[in-house]
């Protein structure tokens, strides 16, 4: 036993006298103290260690030589012997922990022996535990607080989906029960326009979002105007900056170069930042929109009058569903996801978008940065404000086939109202016979709805540019609601010419049907770029 304890065991152990002078000193202890037996055993302990002394063990020795024996725990003294971890000498000692006991030879104390334990492992596994609890609660933490944002964007969400319904539902069912004076109609109609305005720019606010997440948001890069992309997004803002008594300032420096973008993308940037600074500034405040140039850079930044940005949300203004105030008590409607697709669409680009604040009450300023175009000129901005005249249809023999019964007679409407002579299927197959059947008469334009039962308008599309009748071969506009770039890119490769997302607007309408029959309408863009994640 005594040899294995000095030549095998993966412990330290030496024993010593009632004088405290090393008796034995084993194998462990040479190797890891690089101390040999001989140059220790026949001396006094806190001679070889005053250290020993002076971190009060020796009182663990007097308690020894007494009968009693000490456990000195590593969490409470690190160490007993300072061991180096490695050859360094400035290293850390390795965690230990050790026993001093009473040598007792027939009932008498006859010195003291002291085990010595590596706990390396073990500090290792439970710092490791440690690290993983932390982990693990701070996971918690996350999943807590995103369960949070969950319940608050859902509580969120259904509010602002049911609040416009709510008119919408309301002015209608009042329109159909009763009948009302010219101001009333005038005023339902707004309110039904705006409300029905708002929950599009709500589903196509998420649906951007859910693009970019997905990495499936297309950009169609191309030369922008700054200037004008800018002036576009105040056109926009004005209406309701307007309702809200705020003065919209501008200062335009002159020459603003170019700049390599999407321009409808730079233009929503600028319209959510805009929109953003005028529904948080009070009435009768003023938001103030620069466009300049810094260097190689093209700086476009919106300062406000309004309620500010607290510090300890300024960190988080451009999150996801992220809101100062997400209570049933917040003043201002709005699913947090404006400035959040502003940064997206703004890094995508290239660019940086940043906010500041002195606090809550003195206002905000966001600042947009987008590298200049490299030998590029400032292209010619086209006058902003001055509304174009809706062109007319007069006489264009139209075909429109969907088959949901609203929304065909939503499209007919529009193009009888701008002059156009329409017929109308329900089906690709009705609309095959309407087009073999006529002679003389033949529809100038197809408009068809995508998703359709039985034969889809891709079939009946595609039927019409593989007719040998050159006839068949009409400019064809698809107005569906599957509205993602990827569906627009699957419409124009199955034949059609354009391609109209629901919901629609008459003058867009009868804007793209002009421009089909006029031979103008854009052709798929070269240029369109995915970008990925």
């Amino acid at each position: 036993m005594l040899r294995w304890l000095d030549e095998l065991a993966n412990q330290g152990v030496f024993a010593t006298d009632v004088d405290l002078v090393v008796c034995s000193w084993n194998r462990w202890l040479e190797q890891h103290t690089a101390r040999p037996a001989a140059s220790v055993i026949g001396r006094k302990l806190f001679e070889v260690y005053p250290e020993l002394a002076e971190r009060g063990f020796d009182r663990h020795y007097r308690a020894a030589l007494a009968g009693e024996a000490s456990v000195l725990s590593q969490r409470f003294h690190k160490y007993f012997l300072p061991i180096p971890l490695s050859r360094d000498a400035a290293a850390d000692p390795i965690p230990q922990s050790a026993r001093i006991a009473p040598l007792v030879e027939s009932g008498i104390v006859v010195g003291t022996i002291t085990v010595i334990d590596d706990v390396t492992e073990r500090v290792n596994s439970e710092a490791e535990l440690r690290r993983q609890i932390a982990a693990s609660e701070r996971a918690r933490l996350v999943a807590e607080e995103t369960s949070r944002v969950k319940d608050e964007f859902l509580a969120t969400l259904s509010h602002e989906i049911r609040t416009p319904l709510n008119a919408v539902l309301g002015w209608t069912r009042i329109l159909q029960g009763r009948t009302v004076d010219a101001a009333t109609l005038q005023r339902a109609l707004e309110v039904i326009d705006r409300n029905a305005a708002a929950q599009a720019v709500l589903i196509e606010d998420m649906l951007d979002m859910a693009r970019i997440v997905s990495g499936k948001l297309r950009l169609e890069i191309g030369e922008v105007d700054p200037v004008a992309a800018t002036l576009a997004a105040i056109d926009v803002v004005s209406p309701a900056a307007a309702a809200k008594d705020i003065t919209l300032r501008t200062s335009l420096s002159d020459n603003v170069p170019s700049m390599r973008g999407d321009p409808d993308r730079v233009q929503q940037v600028i319209w959510n930042i805009l929109s953003n600074a005028v529904k948080f500034t009070p009435s009768g405040g003023i938001v103030h929109i620069r466009v300049a140039t810094a260097g190689r850079s093209i700086v476009i930044s919106v300062e406000d009058t309004g309620q500010g940005i607290p510090a300890e949300f300024l960190p988080f203004v451009f999150d996801r569903f992220r809101q100062a105030s997400s209570s049933a008590s917040r003043t201002h409607s709005g699913l947090g996801l404006g400035l959040a697709l502003a940064r997206q669409l703004v890094e995508m680009q290239g660019g940086t978008v940043t906010a500041a604040s002195a606090g809550h009450g003195l206002g905000a300023t966001f600042t947009v940065s987008f590298p200049v175009l490299t030998g590029a000129s400032r292209p010619r901005a086209a006058a902003s404000s001055a509304a174009k005249d809706s062109p007319q249809l007069e006489q264009i023999r139209v075909l429109v086939v969907d088959d949901e019964r609203d929304a065909r007679e939503l499209l007919i409407a529009a193009l009888n109202h701008a002059g156009a002579d329409v017929s109308s299927a329900a089906s690709a197959e009705q609309a095959l016979q309407l087009l073999l059947g006529a002679s003389d008469r033949k529809p100038q334009v197809l408009i068809a709805d995508i998703g359709m039962p039985d034969a889809t308008g891709y079939d009946l599309v595609r039927r019409l540019r593989s007719s040998e009748d050159n006839s068949l071969r009409i400019p064809a506009l698809a107005v569906t609601a599957y509205a993602t770039p990827g569906d627009r890119r699957r419409a124009l490769e199955a034949g059609f010419d354009a391609h109209l997302a629901k919901p629609i607007t008459p003058d867009a309408l009868i804007a793209v049907v002009h421009d089909l029959i006029s031979g103008s309408a854009a052709p798929p863009d070269p240029d369109l770029t995915e970008h990925a994640g």
